[in-house]
């Protein structure tokens, strides 16, 4: 990433975007512009305000979603104040007869979730290295899950495509090469319902395509991106665990009022493979927003014993009201089967879910949903078993004064266990939050969780802050301390009655991520008790250098070394 070479692009593209629409001025002066942050998001909500060559001042106004707007007045305005959440004060002088385009220095301390800048400075890019940042993300050695929830294994998915084995739990996890993630998605475990099993502990997309470089070529591997609307991208990394490569492509369009999206992937690894294939259609009405989602993919391992197979297929169809107020209605089936050697199971999670959100963004805030959820399982014996669940959720979150707000929620979800057709989980939680809008932010989080099948019980308390310590100096840090109790019922002797068993663990995570972001970025990250760390440094208009060191899966301290490409 070439701080400097992206914010001159950025400029440039705002500068012709605008010169394009805007609109002489007639009676009074009308001045036009745009705002971008220093990765060339859009700022929206700033407050604007215009001063003449006294200092008077002679309009306002604040951004739009798209970080545009628009002010009038009887002259041509001499300077502009500006002023975001989170974000650096500006002050811009008005030349010329054009628009005015202007980039904000945003907080990364801000940030609860990594942007694609932040995910393209991480020391490591793999699932577990990107997702474990996010506060309470708890990566195991094969899954990941907020806060250790729904077994500690939440939900994976690349592109928005699922990959999941159920004949061993194997998911997306661990199948990307390093420094494949552009960027990450997250859901709420409270979201749960509307993606079914094991979505009670969250869900984490990574996002090929979203990302800050268009290339990447170190000593750990390769990174490269063609084209924006119809885009191909491949990588491939090698390490301890072997050589794994990754080939993907997307493509956006439209037909009248249906726009449409496609994205395909396939990659290899050690004695596995994989492929996916998903599509994306998009229209509306004047009364309602339609999506319709179509996806399969594959999955095979050949390992040291018998070959392994999952297969996933997937629907979902959302209506969704328009207004503030609107009811979302979306009818969701997946299909899961699994396979080793000439054994198959086969799982399906079916849903319509019914959810609403009332409230402003600066007010009280209710969301609930409820799922009405039907599962099927088929052993590999053949017997069968189904299920019928009302599963409920409900966020209620209340500002409180001075920067503080409260948060509570309860939500039901399904695990997704083999061998049942509903295996159900309930979490509930509650906590505190600050922000001053300007520099810092904090929250505080207990929870406890209860599952039935495995039987099992979750409860914790979890914290995050984020600190803009001084100007392009960041801190961000999360700790969770957890405890987990599962029963089990074993046979002590052949013949003996099931005795209960009870396993008991504790978790003690801890994250600190500071950040220097000023021309050149360096980043230390301090996790699992190892310091990791990274350098991006410009290297003319639109090249850079980039040095990392970081611990692997296999806790091998990594080196690597690289030059990027930005967009």
């Amino acid at each position: 990433m070439v701080r400097r070479a992206r914010e001159g692009f950025l400029k440039a593209a705002l500068g012709l975007l605008l010169a394009a629409s805007a609109c002489p001025a007639s009676a009074d002066e009308l001045l036009t512009g745009a705002l971008r942050d220093q990765d060339g998001a859009a700022v929206a909500g700033a407050r604007i305000t215009a001063f003449d060559r006294s200092g008077a001042v002679v309009a306002h106004d604040r951004s739009a979603p798209d970080g545009t707007f628009a002010l009038t007045a009887a002259l041509r305005p001499a300077a502009l104040a500006i002023e975001a959440d989170d974000s650096d004060p500006l002050r811009v002088a008005v030349g010329g007869d054009g628009p005015v385009t202007a980039i904000l220095h945003r907080h990364r301390a801000a940030d609860r979730i990594p942007s694609a800048a932040d995910v393209a400075a991480l020391p490591a890019g793999g699932f577990a290295a990107v997702g474990s940042v996010l506060p309470f993300e708890v990566a195991g050695e094969s899954s990941i899950s907020d806060r250790w929830l729904a077994r500690g294994r939440g939900v994976t998915t690349i592109e928005g495509l699922p990959f999941y084995r159920r004949t061993d739990g194997a998911d997306a996890s661990d199948l990307l090469p390093d420094h494949a993630i552009g960027s990450i998605g997250f859901t709420d475990p409270l979201e749960a319902p509307w993606y079914g099993d094991r979505a009670g502990g969250g869900t984490l997309d990574a996002r090929l395509f979203d990302r800050t470089d268009a290339a990447l070529a170190g000593s750990d591997g390769y990174a490269v991106e063609l084209g924006r609307t119809a885009a191909i991208f491949g990588a491939t990394s090698w390490g301890a665990d072997g050589e794994r490569r990754l080939i993907a492509a997307h493509a956006d369009g439209s037909a009248g009022p249906v726009a449409a999206s496609f994205v395909a992937l396939l990659g290899d690894l050690t004695d596995e493979y994989y492929r996916g294939a998903g599509v994306t259609l998009r229209g509306a009405t004047r009364a309602l927003n339609l999506d319709a989602q179509l996806g399969f993919t594959d999955d095979v391992a050949a390992g040291s014993g018998s070959l392994q197979s999952g297969t996933v297929s997937s629907a979902i169809i959302d209506a969704v009201g328009n207004g503030p107020d609107a009811i979302a209605v979306r009818a969701r089936w997946r299909d899961e089967r699994g396979a080793i050697g000439d054994a198959t199971t086969d799982h399906t999670d079916a849903a319509l879910v019914v959810g609403v959100t009332r409230g402003a963004a600066d007010g009280p805030h209710l969301s609930a949903s409820v799922a009405l959820t039907f599962g099927r399982e088929s052993a590999y014996d053949g017997d069968a078993q189904t299920g019928l669940a009302l599963l409920p959720a409900l966020a209620y979150d209340v500002p409180l004064g001075d920067g503080w707000s409260l948060h509570t929620g309860y939500g039901e979800s399904t695990l997704g266990t083999p061998g049942t057709a509903i295996a159900r989980a309930d979490v509930g939680e509650g906590g505190f939050a600050y922000t001053d809008h300007r520099r810092l932010r904090a929250e505080l989080l207990a929870y406890a969780e209860g599952d039935a099948a495995p039987l099992a019980f979750t409860r914790g308390i979890g914290g995050s802050l984020g600190w803009e310590i001084v100007p392009r100096v960041s801190l961000r840090a999360w700790l969770l301390r957890d405890g987990d109790a599962q029963t089990t019922f074993v046979v002590p002797y052949p013949g003996a009655p099931p005795a209960e068993s009870s396993q008991l663990r504790t978790f003690r995570r801890d994250v600190v991520w500071l950040t220097w972001d000023a021309a050149a970025r360096f980043d230390l990250l301090l996790r699992n008790g190892s310091l990791e760390g990274s350098l991006q440094a410009p290297l003319g208009d639109r090249y850079g250098f980039v040095l990392s060191s970081a611990r692997n899966a296999r806790n091998v301290r990594v080196l690597s070394a690289g030059l990027t490409r930005s967009r």
